[in-house]
């Protein structure tokens, strides 16, 4: 990950500087959650710096929730729209059961977004991405071992963050982030509910591939028809 030099002006405070370079990383992807920062030594290092400007940087996107201490030392990248927008919704959730809809047609209207941009957006790397999402997917399903149940719902959440990420809309990526565990946990939900129905999984998951030609070739139009499509088979299998 390049970090540039520090070259402060006049009447500027170097750890600002350093802060602003680590936020804008940060917001604008090239650090994703769970990301391990380099260390304050290595940070100082690659932005020509010493450490108590980093140091001060650091401690104030902690403070702000962009970054979270480790317990054996340093810094993740942390998920700051986690507490401002899932937290509030599992709470909902917990307190309005019937909420469930509500926050699927939530979820349903964000993917639409996220699909039609990424079908406009998408580059050669992303769809790479996608398409190695999909196949890990088939393949653990094909394989259908003991595991099978816990990883699918986690490659099929991940496949839906990707997309997000390929429509290159910063702030929509970072909802998508925030919402990313509250997703995974429907999704899982949704595999227990099928379990023994394997020509409705397989299905399921083929849906995913339909997904991923329409974002392929640039059809947004197909890819929005192919989520609805995907997203009205669960909630109509299920309920």
């Amino acid at each position: 990950m390049p970090f540039n030099a520090i070259s402060p002006p006049p009447r500027r405070r170097l750890s600002d500087m350093v802060y602003e370079q680590l936020e804008t990383m940060i917001v604008d992807g090239l650090l994703k959650p769970g990301d391990e920062l380099p260390s304050e030594r290595d940070l100082a290092e690659r932005m020509s710096v010493s450490r108590p400007p980093v140091r001060e940087a650091l401690h104030k996107l902690e403070s702000r929730g962009l970054i979270s201490p480790r317990a054996e030392g340093g810094y993740l990248v942390a998920n700051p729209g986690e507490a401002l927008v899932a937290d509030p919704l599992t709470q909902l959730l917990a307190r309005h059961p019937k909420a469930v809809a509500d926050v699927f047609e939530l979820r349903h209207g964000l993917e639409s977004l996220s699909v039609r941009l990424a079908a406009e957006r998408a580059t050669d790397a992303d769809l790479a991405r996608l398409r190695a999402a999909i196949d890990e997917m088939e393949a653990t399903h094909r394989a259908g071992d003991a595991g099978a149940a816990q990883k699918l719902p986690e490659l099929d959440a991940r496949f839906h963050l990707l997309v997000a990420e390929a429509s290159h809309n910063v702030a929509l990526v970072h909802v998508m982030q925030a919402i990313h565990e509250l997703v995974e946990s429907a999704i899982a939900r949704n595999y227990r509910q099928m379990d023994g129905r394997e020509a409705d999984i397989a299905q399921m998951i083929s849906q995913h591939r339909g997904i991923y030609d329409a974002i392929a070739a640039h059809d947004a139009q197909g890819g929005v028809g192919a989520l609805d499509a995907h997203l009205n088979f669960i909630r109509d299998r299920l309920g």
